[in-house]
């Protein structure tokens, strides 16, 4: 008769014996104190993580924003004071100009209180060298006592120099002619010992010299380069003794009775703002001169 076999149901409770053990085992190992608010910790950990992500992020976002509007307010304040730098320098500037110009106007004062004769300010307003007669317009005309052919003269480097004479006479402006126009002619000497005489014209450009003629021959000995040459005043035009050029060469061909003497101008034109327009010392108005039967009363 053969053994018979274990049922499966008992093999079933053998296996659940040993689980049901360890657990009892572990809920015995382990306090229910232990685990008392292990839930809620490992929560705040997760969200006090997350939180702080987030308010790095946001302290990110606002302190990039409240940079960007530093930035911006401290373009504008740039800007701001950017202009007002430029403002003043510009002032700084102009006052400067002021003072140089006073200073220019003082020094051409000063000298003209040193001539003799009567002169009319003018400034310098347009110059026109391309012209067929290069001409230089003042600011000042027939209202002013201006009349054609007077002659003109500025100061520059304390020297006083022929500037030309005035060729056309408007209502408040006036055209000059300079020394250097080729159709410009003045009567000149030698300023030294020798006091040669000869005409001086120029070249119709303030780029080239000018150009004395008709010098005696037997004078080239005694012209010595540098010299000063000024009108001899000999003229109606001119006033004399004002300075024209100083000699730059002498020029000696043997077939010619007299020699050419080129004259670097005393004034360089292209620096001239001021002018005096020279008034003739026969020029006096007519309110102003007494008639003889006048003059004999008064004498009497």
């Amino acid at each position: 008769m053969s053994a018979q076999q274990p049922r499966p149901e008992g093999r079933g409770r053998r296996a659940v014996a040993p689980i049901l053990l360890a657990a009892s085992l572990l809920c015995v190992t382990v306090s229910t104190r232990s685990l008392e608010g292990l839930p809620e910790s490992l929560g705040l950990t997760v969200f006090g993580f997350f939180q702080r992500g987030f308010s790095s992020i946001g302290g990110f976002v606002s302190d990039t924003l409240s940079s960007i509007a530093e930035l911006q307010k401290l373009r504008e304040d740039y800007a701001q004071l950017a202009a007002k730098l430029e403002r003043y320098t510009n002032i700084e500037r102009g006052i400067a100009e002021l003072r140089e110009e006073n200073k220019r106007l003082k020094d051409q004062l000063g000298f003209a209180d040193d001539i003799g004769y009567q002169r009319i300010a003018a400034k310098i307003v347009a110059k026109d060298p391309e012209n067929l007669y290069s001409t230089i317009t003042i600011d000042k005309g027939i209202g002013e006592g201006i009349r054609k052919n007077m002659p003109v003269i500025a100061f520059q480097d304390g020297l006083e120099g022929l500037v030309g004479r005035v060729a056309e006479v408007g209502r408040g402006t006036s055209k000059i002619v300079p020394l250097y126009d080729a159709k410009s002619f003045v009567a000149s000497r030698m300023a030294g010992g020798s006091r040669t005489e000869g005409l001086v014209g120029g070249q119709g450009s303030p780029d080239d010299p000018l150009l004395m003629r008709f010098v005696k021959k037997r004078a080239k000995d005694e012209i010595q380069f540098g010299d000063l040459v000024v009108t001899t005043g000999y003229e109606s035009v001119y006033p004399p003794e004002v300075a024209v050029g100083r000699v730059k060469k002498v020029r000696v061909l043997d077939y010619q009775t007299s020699i050419d003497i080129e004259l670097d101008p005393v004034l360089d034109f292209s620096r001239i703002e001021y002018v005096f327009v020279v008034r003739p010392q026969d020029a006096v108005p007519e309110s102003s001169k007494a008639s003889p039967a006048a003059g004999t009363e008064a004498s009497k």
